[in-house]
C-alpha cells in the first residue's frame, strides 16, 4: 500500500487534504479519513511549537511519511518548508509555503533519490518547472541513452538539455523561445551554434551531430541561409 510521490500533481493533491479534528486521524490509500483497523496513513495531534504547529503523518509501519509546520493545529495552512518521504526514509518531496500558499521551489525525486520535477511557485502559481530524466528510463516507449533536462515556463517549453552525467560537459542545448541550439564538447567548451527558422529547420550556423552511449561527436554540418554547405576537399 506505499504511495510514492513522483509527480507534482500528486504532491499538490495531497497537500490539499482537509483536516477538522486535533485528535490522532486516520486516512485509507487517497487520504479520506478511514477507521484505525482500515487506515493506510495516521497523523498524531500536532505539536505547538515556537507559535506554529508541528504536522507528521506516518505510515501504518509508524515511518516517517510527511512534516511541516502550520499556522493553525487544525487546517493545513503551513508555512515554510515541508518534506516528504518514503517509507524506507528517502525524501520523495519538498515544497515551500508561506500563510498557507505555495511560494518557493517545489521538487519531487525518484524512488533512487535522483531529482525528477525542480519547481518554482509564486503565490500558488507555478513559474517554470524542470523535468529530469536519466539515461536507461522510458520516454513515449523509447529507452532514452543519454541524461535529459526539459524546461518550461508556464506551460510553455522554453529550454531542453541532453547530456552525459555532467551539465557542465558534453551536451546539447535547444532554447526554443530563441530558435536556436548550442553544442558544447567534453571539456565544456562551445564547439557550435545553430539557428532555425520558425519551422524547426536549420538556418545558420554549425550543427553538432552525437552519438551516445557514451556522448560523443559523430559530425558536424554547416548551413547558411537554410542550404547546407557541401565540406571543401584537401
Amino acid at each position: 500500500m506505499k504511495k510514492y510521490i513522483t509527480s507534482l500533481f500528486v504532491l499538490l493533491l495531497v497537500l490539499t487534504r482537509a483536516t477538522g479534528q486535533i485528535n490522532t486521524q486516520y486516512f485509507d490509500k487517497n487520504w479520506k479519513p478511514a477507521t484505525k483497523e482500515n487506515m493506510v496513513y495516521f497523523r498524531p495531534e500536532p505539536i505547538s511549537v515556537n507559535g506554529k504547529y508541528l504536522f507528521k503523518d506516518y505510515y501504518k509501519s509508524g515511518k516517517l511519511q510527511f512534516e511541516g509546520y502550520s499556522l493553525s493545529k487544525t487546517e493545513e495552512k503551513f508555512d515554510g518548508l515541508v518534506k516528504y518521504y518514503s517509507e524506507q526514509g528517502k525524501i520523495t518531496g519538498t515544497s515551500v509555503f508561506k500563510n498557507g500558499v505555495l511560494n518557493g521551489p517545489v521538487k519531487t525525486y525518484y524512488e533512487n533519490g535522483k531529482l525528477n520535477q525542480d519547481a518554482i511557485y509564486k503565490d500558488g502559481e507555478e513559474e517554470n518547472v524542470s523535468v529530469y530524466s536519466y539515461k536507461g528510463t522510458e520516454i513515449n516507449g523509447e529507452t532514452i541513452p543519454y541524461d535529459l533536462i526539459t524546461v518550461y515556463e508556464k506551460s510553455d517549453r522554453v529550454k531542453q538539455i541532453v547530456y552525459d552525467g555532467d551539465l557542465k560537459g558534453i551536451r546539447q542545448e535547444m532554447r526554443f523561445n530563441e530558435y536556436k541550439a548550442l553544442y558544447y564538447g567534453t571539456d565544456g567548451k562551445l564547439l557550435g551554434e545553430m539557428v532555425f527558422d520558425l519551422y524547426g529547420n536549420p538556418n545558420n550556423g554549425t550543427m553538432i551531430d552525437f552519438k551516445f552511449d557514451p556522448m560523443r561527436v559523430s559530425g558536424t554540418r554547416i548551413f547558411v541561409d537554410g542550404e547546407e554547405q557541401v565540406p571543401s576537399k584537401i
